[in-house]
């Protein structure tokens, strides 16, 4: 769950052009130095959240979100900077959606690749797969159950599938602990797509990170989990 922070600071953005050599399938936690090496565009921002004490008002703590992205940055509509529009187009943004679309395929490779770091600890991954090619080797074909554990297993990896009732053994069909970690994968026989995430400090694997991040626009928000 995620709710609006009482209090919104000051939205930052750095950006490099390096080629990026990480294995983002993996589940091994990376640092931001090693995304910045890898050419990563590096978005942050900051929460203040009051804990209404009524005896001292001054009782505050800050949250810093750094969100590191292989997508580029734009101006958005207001002037904005913020990670290139890839989500919520409508129809008069026809023109802009087929350029956007064409930057996606061309110059990402159908990848929008997501880290999260919350006060500098990795938070989340998210690796997002449109217009996914079969054919295409350099991308592992992450589409069924089966073929998930297979590769995890075929790289020598912990993979483990998240118990649902541990009373009658029943397991979530997309969900694992994969080298420790909890992650969740969304596929569909009838779309070509597919998404993997992890979460580094919790055990929630469910957030919307297109609308979040690649809407034209951030949601700053602060995640209670």
């Amino acid at each position: 769950m995620k709710n609006l922070a009482i209090l919104l600071n000051m939205f930052l953005f750095i950006s490099c052009h390096k080629e990026d050599t990480i294995n983002h399938f993996l589940t091994k936690p990376v640092t931001q130095k090693e995304l910045e090496l890898n050419g990563f565009h590096k978005y942050s921002y900051e929460i203040i959240i009051d804990d209404k004490d009524k005896v001292d008002d001054t009782i505050r703590s800050v949250i810093k979100y750094d969100m590191y992205s292989n997508v580029k940055p734009e101006k958005n509509e207001n002037g904005d900077i913020y990670p290139t529009k890839l989500w919520g187009f409508y129809s008069e943004d026809s023109i802009k959606n087929r350029k956007n679309i064409d930057y996606l395929k061309n110059e990402l490779d159908n990848k929008i690749i997501t880290y999260l770091f919350r006060n500098d600890s990795l938070f989340y991954k998210d690796v997002s797969i449109e217009f996914f090619d079969k054919t295409e080797k350099k991308v592992p074909n992450l589409t069924s159950r089966k073929k998930i554990i297979n590769y995890y297993k075929k790289n020598k990896i912990p993979i483990e599938p998240k118990i649902k009732n541990a009373n009658e053994g029943e397991k979530y069909a997309t969900q694992f602990i994969i080298d420790g970690y909890f992650t969740r994968f969304f596929y569909s026989n009838k779309e070509d797509n597919f998404e993997m995430f992890t979460n580094y400090l919790t055990t929630s694997t469910a957030y919307p990170i297109k609308d979040d991040w690649y809407s034209g626009h951030i949601y700053k928000v602060y995640y209670f989990d």
